[in-house]
């Protein structure tokens, strides 16, 4: 892993090797980048950036396109049903728009990953060359056995995170991008003066306006002998000494020192003799699924192998009018997605994961998933 300080020095030592390596192909590498994964490469090519022409390379686009999508960024907006209760809006951003912004989560996830803090699971886009991985289960894991379990949700995420501060952590020292280019990324990631929920850099800028928290939340853990980790707006802490209110209100205090906001609604501190859990599983013992999803499953999949997928699909979605194809689609999908995230959690030599797996499997051979709508995976 290296320091902020030193990718800085070394992309500026190389620029004109590692344009013409990237670009061109024309230069092998120094024994100074010989040694650096894939990522840490890439990360220094996004670094080197510091001209309106360098930027319109990396992100393979002419001036005009580029100006275009900066002045006038175009996005859909729609909104989907929160679980309890409300809306969320999600902005969609144009097919150009979201071409560039994909190059760009491509490179700063390649940058994050080279300096992130090792509490930090969530948003982090793993290459296959590396061992380490960050997921929920890596996440929870921190938290295993402990006394004291505290969850803390951080409201509005997303657009809690100004344009100016997005502009800010580009000209700050972990990019060090003059102006002109720092707005230009500004404006390519940013709508309505905010983080928009559904673009494709959102989730690593986030992550990267977080660093001053992590930092702070994990240098007061350490003094108070606290686990910490954070998986994109869901922050834990645990201890096997109780966790009191002052502790609590300091925290909540360092948090909103970075210009975050709690949910109040989400805050919970439960100790060992209840369930705890973090990012939906179970730490008491181990990690775990929680029991009312496995019971949703095992439900699901009874009424599916036993009754057939109309009848399991009317049931599921409490269903009043004609069963379609579609719905039986999201139905087997959700299914399949459930039984996949037990064997992610539980390991895929699991005995539950392995007779619910095997179960699914049947049904399928005899025809009965639809394949209307390809599978997404846990939904």
């Amino acid at each position: 892993m290296y320091t902020v300080e030193k990718l800085q020095s070394l992309a500026k030592a190389n620029k004109s090797r590692l344009l013409n390596y990237f670009y061109f192909g024309k230069h092998k590498l120094n024994k100074q980048l010989e040694v650096l994964k894939r990522h840490e490469l890439n990360a220094l090519l996004f670094l080197t950036i510091d001209k309106p022409m360098e930027l319109r390379s990396f992100l393979k686009c002419s001036f005009f396109m580029l100006e275009e999508t900066i002045n006038n960024p175009s996005y859909k907006r729609y909104s989907i049903a929160k679980k309890k209760g409300g809306a969320r809006e999600i902005f969609a951003p144009s097919k150009d728009l979201k071409a560039i912004q994909k190059r760009l989560n491509y490179f700063l996830q390649a940058y994050y990953l080279s300096i992130k803090p090792s509490e930090v699971h969530g948003f982090v886009v793993k290459p296959h060359y590396l061992r380490t991985y960050c997921n929920i289960v890596a996440n929870a894991t921190a938290h295993v056995h402990k006394k004291y379990v505290l969850n803390i949700d951080l409201k509005d995420f997303f657009p809690s995170i100004s344009a100016s501060r997005v502009k800010h952590v580009f000209t700050s020292a972990y990019f060090n991008f003059n102006e002109q280019i720092a707005t230009a990324f500004t404006l390519l990631s940013t709508f309505e003066g905010k983080l928009p929920i559904g673009a494709p850099c959102s989730p690593v800028i986030s992550n990267f306006i977080c660093l001053p928290l992590d930092s702070d939340l994990k240098a007061f853990c350490n003094i108070h002998q606290l686990t910490y980790s954070r998986y994109a707006d869901d922050l834990t802490f645990s201890a096997d000494a109780k966790i009191d209110v002052d502790t609590i209100l300091d925290i909540i205090n360092v948090i909103t020192n970075n210009n975050f906001t709690i949910n109040e609604k989400k805050l919970r501190l439960k100790s060992s003799n209840r369930k705890q859990t973090v990012t939906g599983l179970t730490v008491n013992e181990k990690v775990n699924v929680d029991r009312k999803l496995l019971k949703k499953i095992r439900a699901m999949l009874h009424d599916f192998s036993t009754n057939g997928i109309d009848i399991a699909t009317q049931r599921h979605f409490n269903l009043k009018t004609e069963i379609e194809a579609l719905h039986k689609t999201k139905f087997t999908n959700r299914l399949e997605g459930y039984i996949n995230f037990i064997g992610q959690v539980k390991g895929k030599e699991d005995a539950l994961y392995i007779k619910y797996k095997s179960t699914f499997d049947k049904m399928v051979e005899n025809g009965e998933k639809p394949s209307l709508v390809k599978n997404n995976g846990y939904k």
